[in-house]
């Protein structure tokens, strides 16, 4: 009976499907067998790579939500082993890599040969029903997610800029003759001042300064351990669908629409007979707050980005020079990747990021992983080393499960939306409005600019917008 129940109440799957990018999920099916519970489906996206230098994946991750409107979606852990690809396309696509998460919160997905191009894998999870919750929570329904990552590989990495202008814009800076600090391990205690060997930074206005104190400790997630960072920026799609997976009460917290300008800035998501939908779903998401990100990345199982794993995640192991861009120039005349009139994230006509390669990443914006829109697009909502609580920051990954209210539950995540708790702050550069001249905080910032990691402030707002990582397994 309990299995004729789960064929017919899933037989429709498919509930809220994330609109995340180019990945695309096909509608799930559950199989009940003696030898466990498996839920097959097809992953698919575009622009998929596995080279010599790195590789990009999904982050697929499963949720059960009940009938019940008022009780939220249950994460599903799977199980270390079980795992199969049951067919692929195009051909000569390689089999995937399935790299279940230590915690079985989610997979990485991703070629496990040398590949470039569309890929689609039709897959079967096997899922550990102690954790999902199958049986007690019926009748509902089921939903695989998927995120696009990309993989940043282990290794040491610089900070700072050559230009020691860079400086009153509070830039990393070692005290050396080069200006120069590089980050070498992982547990590398970093002590900040005026002596050599020590990290400094600093900054013409005290509001923005940080305390310039330290040391950042071991356990601060410093970028040489290799993990995997979200492609782009979460999307309006995307943010509305996890809006829908929580109970009514958490969503009153995260829901992040409304206020008089919230349509004519680029917002776009809004509530329509009980859901919450996106009128542009591949619109990268404003008017997030940091505990807006923090639950989304809790949800997904990742977590919220440190300010050093930016600068890894923009430049990779190359030596800094002077005013650099993520795309690896110091300054912007190739640059083929903007906001348009009608408010979308746009190419240029006749560019396509299939084109996309090392040597002409300028053109998109792309990081040295091929890490799209770190500056450009939205603010960079990161972990600071300029504050206490940002220092105390452990790199816990997310469990799938929020509070009562919509919070993130780790302990060690700064929490807060204004500079009264403090932690995190702002990297990158971000778009504000059509016709606002264009500075190096509007919309592109350099790398190394830190004018704001150790503020705080600004909640919701028209430029802010949120990515998550993960350490990779």
């Amino acid at each position: 009976m309990q299995k004729m129940l789960l064929c017919t109440l899933l037989s429709a799957l498919g509930w809220y499907p994330l609109l995340a990018r180019n990945i695309r999920v096909s509608t799930p099916k559950m199989e009940i067998t003696d030898s466990g519970t498996f839920l097959r489906f097809t992953v698919s996206w575009d622009n998929a790579w596995q080279n010599s230098k790195n590789h990009d994946a999904a982050w697929v991750f499963i949720k059960y939500k009940s009938n019940d409107p008022n009780a939220g979606a249950r994460h599903c852990l799977l199980n270390a082993q079980g795992h199969q690809m049951l067919s692929k396309l195009p051909a000569n696509l390689p089999n995937p890599a399935l790299k279940v998460s230590p915690d079985h919160v989610g997979v990485f997905v991703h070629s496990s040969q040398p590949y470039r191009g569309h890929v689609q894998w039709e897959l079967q999870l096997s899922l550990n029903p102690r954790g999902s919750g199958i049986m007690e929570q019926l009748p509902g329904e089921w939903s695989v997610q998927a995120l696009e990552m990309v993989f940043v590989p282990a290794g040491a990495y610089y900070l700072g800029d050559p230009d020691t202008t860079s400086r009153s814009a509070a830039a990393f800076f070692g005290n050396t003759p080069n200006s120069m600090y590089q980050v070498k391990q992982e547990n590398q205690v970093i002590n900040i001042g005026s002596q050599p060997e020590q990290l400094n930074y600093r900054s013409d206005q005290a509001i923005y300064q940080g305390d310039r104190q330290g040391p950042v400790p071991a356990s601060f997630p410093k970028g040489v351990q290799a993990f995997y960072i979200q492609k782009y920026e979460i999307n309006q799609g995307t943010y509305a669908s996890f809006l829908n997976s929580l109970g009514a009460q958490s969503s009153y917290f995260r829901n992040n629409f409304g206020g008089k300008n919230y349509a004519q800035s680029r917002g776009s998501i809004g509530l329509d007979n009980g859901q919450y939908s996106a009128k542009s779903p591949q619109r990268p998401l404003n008017f997030v707050s940091w505990d807006d990100g923090c639950a989304f990345a809790d949800w997904a199982g990742l977590r919220p980005m440190t300010e050093l794993e930016f600068e890894k995640a923009c430049r990779g192991p190359e030596v800094p020079i002077a005013h650099q861009f993520p795309w690896g120039t110091g300054n912007k005349k190739d640059l083929a990747r903007y906001v348009d009139r009608d408010d979308e994230l746009k190419l240029k006509t006749g560019i396509d990021e299939a084109q996309l390669s090392d040597q002409n990443r300028a053109v998109f914006a792309a990081s040295y992983w091929w890490v799209m829109d770190l500056a450009g697009s939205l603010w960079e909502r990161v972990v600071s080393i300029g504050h206490p609580t940002g220092r105390a920051f452990k790199g816990s990954h997310g469990d799938g499960r929020l509070s009562g209210y919509g919070y993130a539950t780790n302990d060690d995540w700064p929490r807060g939306d204004d500079e009264r708790n403090g932690g995190f702050g702002y990297r990158g550069g971000g778009y504000y409005e059509h016709g606002k001249p264009e500075t190096d905080f509007n919309p592109h910032s350099p790398i190394s600019w830190r004018n704001f990691a150790a503020w705080a402030g600004g909640p919701r707002s028209i430029a802010y917008g949120f990515r998550c990582v993960r350490t990779a397994p």
